[in-house]
């Protein structure tokens, strides 16, 4: 966890206490995003058009502006709820 902790301060450039509420999230991840959280740890990777319920890390980076890790979370709320987090996006919600 110290590890995740310390990479998103380093990439996403926000505290230690927001980066351990963002890694504490992660660690909760659908196992099918976990290979994308993966590779961006081990070889800091954040493209991928891999789509999930109409979005994509790529789609959620360029058209909502988010950075990597939020992107992967709203993919997730995307799996767990998709009805909600679409309406949401669709409203611009980030």
């Amino acid at each position: 966890m110290e590890q995740m902790i310390d990479l998103i301060v380093e990439r996403n450039g926000c505290s230690r206490s927001q980066a351990a509420m963002i890694a504490d999230d992660l660690s909760r991840l659908n196992p099918r995003l976990r290979p994308l959280l993966d590779a961006w740890m081990a070889e800091g990777k954040e493209d991928d058009d891999t789509m999930y319920e109409g979005y994509s890390i790529n789609s959620l980076k360029s058209g909502m502006h988010m950075l990597f890790t939020g992107a992967l979370l709203t993919l997730d709320w995307l799996l767990r709820d998709p009805e909600t987090a679409k309406k949401a996006l669709s409203r611009g919600v980030r």
